[in-house]
């Protein structure tokens, strides 16, 4: 990826601290709000150690981040040695293979980056 387009997709995932995650596997369909943050150019997520995500991302490692401008799809990994912020909290990293970037209203894509 070049250079100026690197810098924005990382000014795009850094604006917010929390994302609304979705994943679905064995405990089904799920939706949360989750701190986020970018750091050395990777998305990491800070999730509960008791997160239903955990499991449903076991099996399937597939997520969607949704923001007000941007949705992103990718992989979560979660073998890192990142530290997290609290003792009861992991960190997933975040893979992007697709990024929407999203009209004003949110309601429809205007540009779509692959990564």
């Amino acid at each position: 990826m070049n250079t100026h387009l690197r810098e924005r997709v990382e000014a795009l995932l850094g604006q917010y601290s929390e994302v609304t995650l979705g994943t679905c596997g064995q405990v089904g369909p799920q939706l949360t709000f989750v701190s986020c943050e970018l750091r050395n150019h990777v998305l990491l997520l800070f999730l509960a150690r008791s997160s239903d995500h955990l499991f449903n991302l076991e099996q399937q490692s597939q997520l969607a981040l949704l923001t007000p401008t941007w949705k992103l799809d990718g992989q979560a990994d979660s073998s890192g040695q990142v530290a997290a912020p609290h003792s009861w909290q992991i960190v997933v990293s975040v893979q992007p293979s697709r990024l929407h970037i999203l009209s004003d209203d949110g309601q429809s894509i205007v540009e779509t980056i692959d990564f």
